[in-house]
């Protein structure tokens, strides 16, 4: 895998979270929520992101079941549409699916420990991140 700054997203209908970070360091941090107006528009903010970081890695949580058998959800056919869509748009980067089981529980825990108000999905998409960087350490 290339060294380098990374983007993960927390992807979902209504709202899409982001974090970055160098998988260098390993470090994740949280960026931004994004409400999900299209793909068109979330890929043009990506895009804009992806410049202005030099990104050369994106991540995005794939939601499996915390059931054995997988069986395909709803949000995990969007989620794989979507990565399609992403490694069409950016086939100059690498794009990885990355478990993202129990992030926004983590994320809600967050925000409930230091009294935060607001969407979660940016802490949820720092976790994914941080738990890629633990996995993907040289």
């Amino acid at each position: 895998m290339e060294k380098g700054k990374v983007l993960a997203l927390d992807y979902g209908k209504k709202r899409i979270g982001f974090a970055s970070g160098d998988l260098e360091i390993g470090i994740a941090f949280p960026r931004m929520v994004l409400e999900n107006k299209g793909i068109d528009f979330v890929l043009a903010k990506i895009r804009d992101i992806c410049r202005d970081l030099e990104v050369k890695v994106i991540v995005v949580g794939l939601p499996l079941s915390m059931q054995e058998d997988q069986r395909e959800n709803m949000i995990l056919k969007d989620v794989k549409a979507f990565v399609e869509k992403l490694k069409e748009v950016f086939n100059d980067l690498e794009v990885v699916l990355f478990d993202e089981r129990l992030s926004s529980f983590e994320a809600e825990e967050l925000m409930r420990e230091y009294k935060m108000d607001g969407p979660d999905d940016d802490l949820a998409a720092q976790i994914i991140l941080q738990r890629f960087f633990d996995k993907n350490k040289a």
